[in-house]
């Protein structure tokens, strides 16, 4: 029952993420991966394969968090961008949710959009992205999934997380 349930849930949100993303001129690529039930694990990683960003040279990358009853109030990642054996970008970078915003949806399911920065990409080559989670807890539970987002270069890379509540 509850594996139907997360299917669900999981089909709602990449239809809403294509939705939201179709509005976005600017969006070029975007992948979803789901997190197993029983958490994310030190051993575990996400790996995001994007075909050659055709015309594009430089992008914003931004993580999509997915949360439901994540107990934490960050979230610390590795992060790694490679085309081909070429290292882009690879950082452990921490995270801080802020949970002072008003909270919509449903219970505790929160939405996080948080910025990497602009990444310059050779237009003809496939971009790999692997995420690992580093914080000081053996499993982490209560996220549900983790997208990529690559679109038009960002503004402002530094600024600060930012919270999406997709309904």
């Amino acid at each position: 029952m509850r594996s139907k349930t997360n299917m669900r849930s999981m089909l709602c949100i990449s239809f809403l993420c294509a939705i939201l993303c179709s509005c976005m001129t600017d969006t070029q690529h975007l992948a979803f991966i789901p997190v197993k039930d029983n958490g994310w694990a030190h051993s575990d990683t996400l790996t995001y394969t994007f075909t050659p960003l055709n015309d594009m040279t430089q992008g914003g990358i931004s993580l999509l968090l997915h949360t439901e009853g994540y107990s934490y109030e960050n979230i610390a990642l590795d992060i790694t961008i490679r085309q081909d054996s070429s290292l882009l970008y690879h950082k452990q970078r921490t995270y801080l949710l802020d949970y002072s915003l008003p909270k919509k949806g449903i219970g505790s399911r929160c939405d996080y959009t948080l910025p990497v920065g602009n990444i310059t990409f050779c237009d003809t080559l496939s971009t790999t992205i692997v995420l690992t989670q580093c914080l000081d807890q053996a499993i982490l539970t209560g996220i549900r999934g983790v997208g990529i987002l690559i679109s038009s270069p960002m503004q402002q890379p530094g600024e600060p997380v930012w919270r999406v509540d997709w309904h």
